[in-house]
């Protein structure tokens, strides 16, 4: 969850590394990165050649879209009480498909923990 007093947003939980998220935002927001970027794949190799322009568009993309898989991975972690440097195995290919799985299965802390409050406080 994001501090108190700072309002949840898409860019929060998109591009920062603090709070803690579900289940649910967690599997959106991968999605939201694997429509993305294979919304810029399609328009990179659709044409018959491609250009420096095009190919700077597909690495930004990919870059943005790696960081913030890193982050939403991150609070996911937290959400479960385990420290967010475990979000590098979201990177390796060998157990990147197990951990992001496990993200997506493994149920919310139901308590407050150094994170932030569980699912049930926020909402008061």
């Amino acid at each position: 969850m994001a501090e108190p007093g700072r309002e949840i947003s898409v860019g929060w939980a998109l591009f920062l590394w603090d709070g803690r998220i579900g289940r649910s935002i967690f599997i959106l927001g991968t999605l939201f990165w694997m429509m993305t970027n294979a919304a810029v794949i399609a328009f990179v190799t659709g044409s018959d050649e491609i250009s420096p322009g095009s190919f700077s568009l597909f690495l930004t993309t990919a870059g943005l879209s790696l960081l913030s898989l890193l982050m939403l991975g991150t609070k996911r972690l937290h959400d479960i009480g385990m420290p967010g440097i475990a979000a590098t195995l979201l990177v390796i290919p060998a157990f990147s498909l197990i951990a992001f799985f496990l993200l997506c299965v493994w149920p919310s802390s139901g308590n407050a923990n150094r994170y932030g409050p569980a699912a049930n406080e926020r909402a008061g």
